[in-house]
């Protein structure tokens, strides 16, 4: 699994390391002002916008940021460690995948459509719109009301927004921070695979929301028994591509 690669926070937010809490967040707010999906299109705007809103929710908290300098960026999912992520990490989604015998022993490519939770962009996993106040007594900034409940002998994270600061959710999402997406990808399929190979593209599942890390896309590898004369299937395999170029063949021309 790649490990997602994360700049420094103080350098996201332009402040030097021994910036104190007013500095922090003069700077969170000038550039969230500019970089707000609202006012900067497009999404390298949504991406800087998420950036400095997590380096904000960890610098200007000072438990979190004592722990940030400490230990840096942990790459999420170490339940030692609090920094204020909804969520550590995504959950996983598995997929089905047949192939044809000669297809596992020789290699192939495959385009497979699956269903993931994604993170929304109009409010970029919060579920609310609007920035929170830096300030807010109940919230501490986060612009997020936790509530743990215990259920069936386990503790359960709620996250709201906060009631004091936050009092839009985006309806969009309708406060959930995320929407159902179908996805497509292009899979390469090494030679040589067996039954019930288990392949694993990294940060292609789920969405935990703002401030996590996807989950990974698993994709269950089926092989299909031979036929008794395998001529037959590559020679359907060659019919099947040359109907696919004729048919190119005749868009194109028309």
């Amino acid at each position: 699994m790649v490990a997602a690669v994360k700049r420094d926070y103080y350098e996201v937010l332009g402040v030097p390391r021994d910036a104190d809490e007013e500095e922090i967040r003069r700077a969170f707010q000038a550039q969230a002002r500019d970089w707000h999906p609202d006012v900067a299109g497009g999404p390298e705007a949504e991406e800087r916008f998420r950036e400095l809103a997590e380096a904000y929710s960890v610098l200007s908290r000072r438990e979190a940021r004592a722990l940030y300098d400490r230990y840096g960026y942990r790459g999420r999912g170490n339940q030692g460690v609090e920094d204020g992520s909804d969520s550590a990490r995504g959950e996983d989604v598995h997929a089905e995948l047949e192939l044809q015998s000669f297809e596992a022993e020789e290699g192939t490519r495959r385009l497979i459509s699956f269903h993931v939770v994604a993170r929304c962009t109009a409010c970029m996993g919060h579920g609310y719109l609007g920035l929170p106040d830096p300030e807010c007594e109940y919230c501490l900034g986060t612009g997020r009301k936790r509530t743990v409940s215990n259920v069936d002998s386990a503790q359960m994270l709620e996250l709201q927004p906060c009631p004091a600061c936050i009092r839009e959710l985006c309806a969009q999402c309708g406060g959930r921070g995320r929407v159902d997406a179908e996805r497509r990808l292009r899979l390469r399929i090494p030679p040589g695979i067996v039954e019930g190979t288990q392949l694993r593209v990294a940060g292609d599942g789920n969405d935990g929301g703002a401030g996590s890390v996807p989950g990974d896309l698993l994709v269950r590898v089926h092989v299909l028994p031979p036929p008794r004369d395998p001529r037959l299937v590559r020679y359907l395999a060659l019919v099947l591509l040359i109907v696919a170029a004729a048919t190119l063949v005749l868009y194109l021309v028309h």
